[in-house]
């Protein structure tokens, strides 16, 4: 017996460290996405189809759940491992065995529905940003950066100290009591095909399950346990004498090594077989549209005044969206956002598809994105707005506006023009998120044709997570040589990164990735809040970006070699 136990759960253990080190930031990927399709529900702007290539890792983690329960949180969550490893030390080298009450566990079960409650509401319905630095994954995330988590995540790192000592004690501290993601799964995975079978008339009086369940169930109380609060972990399969508790799918005992193993080729295969979908829905133009705008301004053959306009238009909830649109040789030559107050996910979802339709159709009667309607409109009417400027044939520019016969607009259209087809080779899916460190907490975007212009999502904060450090860079009362400047900076893992940046006027008024060694998604998250941010305050002393400091951290240095120059 003791050889079976130890062959299923190192093998369990195994596949734990390898999805620990090859995907650390599921769990929370996860999470954001759910958090994602919550908002885009109540603001009556979802669209399966449209949103699925933002939503691979959630609709992955689900489906596993809802067929074959909880495996996802037994064998897959890096956090959960986390938990099992401190666990496993406290038991076996500190013979630390801690049995809470059964009352109080059942209790303190409950907690971790309130959290899920309170975030949904606070968070996602209210747009509070009430509990920027407090993750515990954060902190968890960026652990080997210790002196910054210490300084600048303070509350998460307490919060994760106490998660870690939590699991010192109790087995699976955070994922029965905390886990907001588990709490979703104990309602999903009541359906599921998988159960544990116990009948209790062949039962001792051992208890020998219970005393193993990870997650302190009374199995010795039932004949069966289909999902719930069960992770699917198979100990209680391990070790009883009798080999009484089973592995079943539907109604038929079966090895618990096959269970485990088509668990994983499971798991595997609809994370695959969703990438897959994903770029056939993205590259079939699917996943992008469904309604068309009707525009007073839709002639691809119009002609406009060369410059650089600037126009408002109204988007999601009455906010304002302001673009800029400059014209060269009498054709619309970039799209650049100057500010907007619309909800961030939905914007940085259709800002590049958008921008690029309306400069290959040289026309703003475009279609829309579906789930982002709203959005969509706030930008085609800025843009429409300021075409309008060109039409009526003012040679009077607004606050961003000016001639194209300068120096600097020449400079500033080559630089959009070459950075149009910016990181063109990354994976609009990519199937694993690798490296500890970006284990992330935000709301991730979409990844639906995010090349180039990522410089256009509103700085709300609501991912940031600590300020960087003070640079060279950091008075807002800086004046700049007009003109545009390169730079580079050292990214995540040491990866190099590229940037351009525009000044006008003794502003910066521009910032765009010429190339990058980092992460694609993180970035590309990243790349569509740190711009904004660093414009809007005219300094590289800004937030860095939550789960992705070391990212932020190398467009910062990039923006503060290309600036260096400037000066």
């Amino acid at each position: 017996m003791i050889k079976k136990i130890q062959k299923l759960q190192i093998f369990r253990h195994i596949v734990q460290a390898i999805s620990f080190f090859l995907l650390p930031g599921l769990y929370m990927l996860a999470f954001s996405e759910f958090k994602k399709i919550y908002e885009m529900i109540i603001d009556g702007n979802f669209h399966f189809i449209q949103n699925f290539p933002s939503l691979i890792e959630f609709i992955t983690v689900i489906v596993l759940t809802i067929l074959l329960g909880r495996f996802f949180c037994g064998w897959f969550c890096a956090f959960g491992t986390y938990n099992d490893w401190i666990h496993l030390i406290s038991k076996n080298i500190f013979k630390i065995n801690f049995k809470v009450n059964d009352k109080v566990d059942s209790i303190l079960k409950y907690v971790k529905y309130l959290i899920l409650l309170m975030l949904l509401i606070i968070v996602c319905t209210m747009g509070s940003n009430i509990f920027n630095n407090t993750s515990p994954w954060d902190a968890f995330a960026q652990i080997t950066d210790f002196s910054y988590v210490l300084s600048q995540l303070t509350i998460g790192f307490i919060l994760l100290l106490l998660i870690t000592i939590g699991a010192f004690f109790v087995e699976r501290f955070f994922c029965r009591y905390l886990c907001p993601l588990g709490a979703i799964f104990t309602i999903f995975s009541k359906i599921s095909i998988f159960k544990i079978s116990k009948p209790n008339d062949k039962c001792g009086k051992c208890s020998i399950c219970t005393n193993n369940c990870s997650m302190g169930l009374p199995l010795y109380k039932v004949n069966a346990v289909r999902g719930g609060e069960c992770i699917n972990c198979l100990k209680c399969v391990d070790v009883c004498p009798r080999k009484n508790t089973q592995a079943n799918v539907l109604g038929e005992n079966v090895n618990p090594a096959l269970a485990s193993s088509v668990a994983i080729a499971a798991f595997a295969g609809v994370y695959g077989f969703n990438n897959f979908t994903s770029t056939v829905l993205t590259n079939s133009g699917l996943a992008s549209t469904s309604s068309v705008v009707e525009s007073s301004i839709n002639s691809p053959s119009e002609k406009y005044k060369d410059g650089t306009y600037t126009g408002t238009g109204t988007g999601f909830r009455g906010g304002t969206t302001k673009v800029s649109v400059t014209i060269s040789n009498g054709k619309i030559s970039s799209i650049t956002t100057v500010s907007h107050q619309d909800t961030p996910d939905f914007y940085e979802r259709v800002i590049n598809t958008i921008t690029k339709k309306i400069i290959s159709t040289q026309s703003t009667s475009v279609d829309t994105i579906s789930g982002a309607t709203y959005s969509c409109k706030g930008i085609i009417e800025a843009v429409q707005d300021a075409l309008n400027q060109t039409l009526e044939g003012s040679s009077t520019n607004n606050t961003t506006a000016s001639s194209d016969n300068t120096s600097n607009d020449k400079n500033e259209e080559n630089t959009a023009n070459s950075s149009s087809d910016v990181k063109q080779d990354r994976p609009s899916n990519p199937p694993f998120i690798k490296g500890k460190k970006h284990g992330g907490e935000g709301t991730f975007p979409s990844n639906e044709n995010n090349l180039g212009n990522n410089n256009t999502a509103e700085n709300n904060g609501t991912n940031s997570s600590s300020s960087n450090p003070s640079t060279s860079s950091s008075s807002t009362q800086q004046s700049y040589k007009d003109g545009t400047y390169t730079g580079t900076g050292t990214g995540f893992k040491g990866g190099t990164t590229k940037i351009s940046v525009t000044v006008k006027n003794g502003k910066i008024t521009e910032i765009k990735t010429i190339s990058m060694e980092d992460t694609p998604r993180y970035y590309e998250y990243v790349e569509s809040v740190l711009p904004d941010k660093i414009i809007s305050a005219q300094s590289t002393s800004v937030d860095t970006v939550s789960g992705a400091t070391f990212t932020s951290r190398g467009i910062i240095e990039a923006v503060e070699d290309a600036l260096s120059q400037a000066k």
